[in-house]
């Protein structure tokens, strides 16, 4: 054991003799396995509009800002950031930032970054956070962002996936393949693009060329694994074996039994993440308000929270944010839902389908993933409308399949989206529920988008527009609850619950903390033994 001991002691020193000559740390070879609930989009940032393409490019990509664990904006690869007036923003850019190639990072590729991202034709899908993007400058290592109008939430978009950076040389070396497991990507991140297995695993390297000299040399992994896992149980048993390290992806009706395992850590905070049942809202039968109308009456949302959801969310309500995102309103918003809450009540829902085209009811089906917790809110979902003589066909596929029809991928022969309910989800991309509404009720997302109800009102386009634009916090709740009132009337959406956010990690590593801003800070690079 002392010869042992003495070996490790040499070791370390030698690493840090080089480290203080400048150059990395020895790899220390280990490989760190995260699972996956379903395969990724692209190794692309501009696509990462998914919880699991969003682990794997934050690794590989980085901003000039992101969202520390409080959900504050803090510096990345820009020294600082200020917002001179209420429509210019300035980001003062590191000089000494390399891509993982080794070639140098420019305000050519920031420049060029922001304006892919901001490109309808771009190939990405973050161009609707940039409507009210005037221009992008640069001067010196200075980045300009000029909006036409003022922005209550803007501040917050250069720190999500649409303010990530990546090496314009090799884009355009590599335009037609871009991102796929043939064209792979190149950032600045901790981390390198190795391969992609569609359906199995991605594979990351440790960036030896890493800007940042201290992290890089407290790295410990060499390899980090994302291995594809779409099967609740076989993710709970890799974790409980030892075959998978961490996951965020955690099954939570199966979390009993995994914070029992002494071999692993759990921890849980709250989330701006929502599940919901989405109605074609542009299909009959769910074209008609008063069948969505009677189908909300006829869920008891606290009796399914209290038995299948119990500590690992809070129950929904009639909002399409949850209280994480009430910020300094959370006064008013409490207090608005106790006129305009859900009411479980089956006469009024029997009420309600009488008034609709179908008093006598309809069979119709719902489209869920493979994820056990969602069969499980089908399976309650059909039980509950039987005594309407709502017949539910549930519709089973896997997570990509889901993804495709969610954001309107798959259509019906009429050009419709391809169901006439689905269980999804939502969570908001930065701390204001901005980031919920507008992805889930802009008719631009309708065709082809997040707006899985197909949900179009002129009316609620404009007061979205209003809301965003407008600074001051009481005009702006004004016109958030003169919105909400007509979207709950309309209920092209019932909330399940608001989600907490779960991680497993094996006990031997420390290190990764989750938030509710995880889906932007995830570091593996922080990863230590026990």
């Amino acid at each position: 054991m002392k010869k042992v001991f003495c070996l490790l002691m040499v070791l370390a020193l030698a690493a840090g003799f080089c480290f203080a000559r400048g150059t990395p740390q020895a790899s220390s070879g280990l490989t760190f396995t995260v699972a996956l609930s379903e395969d990724i989009r692209a190794v692309d940032p501009g696509l990462a509009w998914s919880y699991n393409t969003n682990q794997v490019t934050n690794q590989i990509t980085e901003g000039l800002v992101t969202f520390d664990n409080d959900g504050n904006i803090i510096p990345e690869l820009a020294r600082s950031w200020s917002q001179l007036d209420d429509l210019t923003y300035v980001y003062n850019v590191r000089d000494d930032i390399t891509f993982s190639d080794g070639t140098r990072m420019t305000m050519d590729d920031v420049l060029f970054s922001f304006q892919r991202s901001a490109d309808p034709d771009g190939g990405t899908w973050f161009s609707d956070f940039f409507t009210d993007v005037e221009s992008f400058s640069v001067n010196g290592w200075q980045f300009i962002i000029k909006l036409k109008y003022p922005s209550a939430s803007f501040k917050y978009v250069p720190a999500t996936g649409a303010g990530r950076i990546i090496s314009k040389a090799y884009y355009q070396a590599h335009a037609s393949n871009f991102g796929t497991a043939a064209g792979g990507i190149v950032g600045t991140g901790p981390f390198v693009y190795e391969s992609w297995t569609s359906g199995q695993q991605i594979v990351l390297k440790k960036n030896i060329n890493y800007w940042d000299r201290a992290k890089l040399a407290a790295n410990i992994i060499d390899t980090l694994v994302f291995k594809v896992i779409p099967d609740d149980t076989t993710r709970a048993i890799a974790l409980q074996t030892g075959e998978v390290d961490f996951t965020v992806n955690v099954p939570v009706d199966m979390l009993d039994v995994l914070t029992l395992n002494p071999l692993l850590n759990h921890v849980s905070v709250g989330s701006f993440h929502l599940t919901y049942v989405a109605f074609n809202t542009q299909r009959a039968p769910m074209n008609d308000v008063n069948v969505r109308k009677a189908i909300s009456q006829a869920l008891n949302l606290a009796d399914f929270h209290r038995n299948i959801i119990r500590n690992t969310g809070t129950v929904g309500t009639s909002l399409p944010f949850g209280p994480a995102l009430y910020g300094d309103d959370a006064a008013k918003w409490r207090n608005y839902l106790t006129t305009k809450n859900y009411v479980y009540d089956l006469t009024a829902a029997r009420a309600s389908l009488a008034r609709s085209a179908y008093p006598n009811g309809f069979n119709c089906n719902i489209v869920v993933s493979e994820n056990s917790l969602a069969n499980q809110r089908a399976l309650f979902l059909q039980e509950a409308l039987r005594p309407l003589n709502i017949n539910v066909t549930i519709r089973r596929m896997s997570g990509d399949e889901q993804d495709d029809h969610q954001v309107g991928l798959v259509l019906d022969s009429n050009g419709y989206r391809d169901y006439d309910m689905i269980i999804g989800g939502w969570e908001a991309d930065y701390p204001d529920l901005t980031g919920m509404i507008e992805t889930m009720y802009y008719s631009g997302q309708a065709d082809e988008g997040y707006n899985a109800a197909a949900y179009i009102n002129p009316v609620v386009d404009g007061l979205l527009e209003a809301q965003r634009r407008t600074i001051d916090p009481n005009a702006r709740f004004d016109i958030l609850s003169r919105m909400m009132d007509i979207v709950v009337n309309d209920v092209a959406y019932i909330v399940f619950d608001y989600s907490n956010r779960h991680s497993i990690m094996n006990r031997k590593y420390t290190g990764v903390t989750i938030s509710p801003a995880w889906l932007w800070v995830l570091p593996f690079q922080n990863v230590r033994h026990n």
